[in-house]
């Protein structure tokens, strides 16, 4: 398979998945604002999807959307049938975005480990040698600076509020950052789009700048301390995680994958067993009504 189809796959993946956890918080979230702001987030980060699916489609072709998803009804639309026509194990997104919002903290801190993520693969794949992904970037870029400035806000809020509430922040830090190394697991093919100019700097490069700018912010808000209990080892730059939930296939240790690694992760079709609910729930009607238009 062109390593670029996985490439876009990884993203279009991340970006699907976490914006259906976001949507939950519809209707739950603490304040009416946010109500409204998670759902416009999620409907973002859906639409970014489509757009990286869109170009895996192309580049795939119809045989190879075929391939990629054999649930798809024939004939039927390619971008839907890679969002929502492949098995559990054709998904390439990361672990930490699937895991279930948990409370505020946690999803706030997520929401942040992975904004911060995000901008720093859009910064790169900006400046890549195919034309198609870097186009692409502009427009998301100007949506996901938005994204970052509502998580940076609200990590701000905590870790500034009440001692409960910085409290649940800390406890969501360390939980996502266990498992946030796994947004830098290189997808099959690394070597190949670098040597391209594809994918302009390696994912355990991007995976240390992100590390320093979160290492930066964090400790300027004197929450340094969720950086060691989340698994974080500065020596060195490096981020090894601690812990996870059990991945669903293989018989590898109950880690999260560290940024580069040999294949522990999402990147390479693993997951954990909260994947199974997200799935279920994200192509549910696609599967109940095959070929079906709205």
């Amino acid at each position: 398979m062109d390593p670029r189809v996985t490439l876009l796959l990884a993203l279009g993946d991340d970006e699907l998945v976490i914006g259906h956890r976001h949507s939950a918080w519809t209707g739950v979230a603490p304040h009416l604002e946010e109500d409204l702001a998670f759902s416009s987030i999620a409907q973002d980060e859906i639409g970014h999807a489509v757009v990286w699916y869109g170009l895996a489609a192309e580049l795939a072709g119809e045989e190879g959307v075929r391939e990629l998803a054999p649930r798809a009804p024939d004939g039927g639309d390619r971008v839907d049938a890679l969002g929502l026509g492949r098995e559990p194990g054709g998904y390439r997104n990361a672990v930490l975005v699937e895991r279930p919002n948990g409370d505020w903290g946690y999803t706030v801190a997520r929401q942040y480990l992975y904004d911060v993520a995000d901008d720093i693969r859009l910064m790169t794949l900006a400046g890549s040698s195919w034309q198609p992904i870097a186009d692409a970037t502009g427009a998301l870029r100007r949506e996901e600076r938005y994204h970052l400035l509502h998580a940076r806000t609200w990590v701000d809020r905590l870790a500034r509020g009440p001692v409960d509430a910085r409290a649940h922040l800390s406890g969501g830090l360390a939980a996502a950052l266990a498992e946030a190394p796994g947004l830098f697991e290189a997808p099959p093919g690394e070597d190949a789009l670098l040597a391209d100019g594809v994918l302009p700097v390696a994912f355990a490069e991007q995976h240390a700048r992100w590390l320093a700018v979160v290492t930066a912010e964090l400790t300027a808000l004197g929450l340094d301390h969720v950086l060691t209990d989340g698994g974080v080892h500065a020596a060195g730059g490096e981020f090894v995680a601690t812990s996870s939930g059990e991945l669903l296939a293989g018989d590898e240790p109950d880690a999260a994958p560290a940024a580069g690694n040999g294949g522990l992760g999402g990147r390479h079709g693993r997951h954990s067993a909260d994947f199974t609910q997200v799935w279920e729930e994200l192509t549910g009607t696609y599967r109940a009504y095959p070929g079906v238009r709205w």
